[in-house]
């Protein structure tokens, strides 16, 4: 990771949308706690919508760098959401539905800006994997999720890390079309 891509996710804008396709798992881990960790010492809200099978090792990294986990998860300034299962609550006949999308996202995203704390709201960043989820089986539901998430991005002033397994593709390979919504590519 080099020093702009290391700032963009210790300090996003406010509204940024980051993109990091990836072929290796060991990079992913340490780029979502990168910018899962830097929210977590401003007391943002971090919401890790993400796939079980990184939920250990993100959880493992963030403990080790001294995170009281179950304190965090307590007050509501981290959540560890099921990606799978959020897309199940917005997905109709293979499609992003975005009233049911919307619903289930602003759910997320005020549940996150509660503080417990004498901060009425806090600033949230949001890390997604359902869209790399949805890629490789439909790109325009893929698509259709990343406009979605751009609407909510503007609507609650919220950053969001979305990460794309590439499996053996290269990045070449990866669609112009899914990087051009996001304001910030870190491949």
């Amino acid at each position: 990771m080099n020093a702009t891509g290391a700032l963009i996710l210790t300090d996003p804008h406010p509204c940024a949308h980051i993109v990091y396709p990836y072929t290796d798992e060991a990079h992913v881990t340490e780029v979502v706690c990168l910018f899962a960790s830097a929210g977590l010492r401003k007391s943002e809200g971090v919401p890790l919508i993400m796939t079980k099978g990184h939920r250990d090792a993100i959880r493992l990294r963030l403990a080790k760098d001294g995170f009281n986990l179950a304190a965090l998860e307590r007050t509501g300034q981290l959540r560890f959401i099921d990606a799978e299962e959020l897309l199940s609550t917005f997905m109709v006949d293979g499609a992003p539905d975005s009233n049911l999308f919307e619903s289930s996202v602003r759910k997320i995203i005020d549940q996150a800006k509660v503080s417990s704390g004498s901060r009425p709201h806090r600033k949230v960043r949001v890390f997604g994997e359902m869209v790399s989820l949805l890629w490789n089986v439909s790109p325009g539901a893929a698509q259709t999720l990343e406009e979605l998430w751009n609407q909510a991005i503007k609507t609650h002033s919220v950053s969001l890390l979305c990460t794309y397994a590439l499996g053996g593709k290269a990045i070449a390979a990866f669609p112009q079309s899914l990087l051009a919504c996001h304001s910030h590519n870190l491949a």
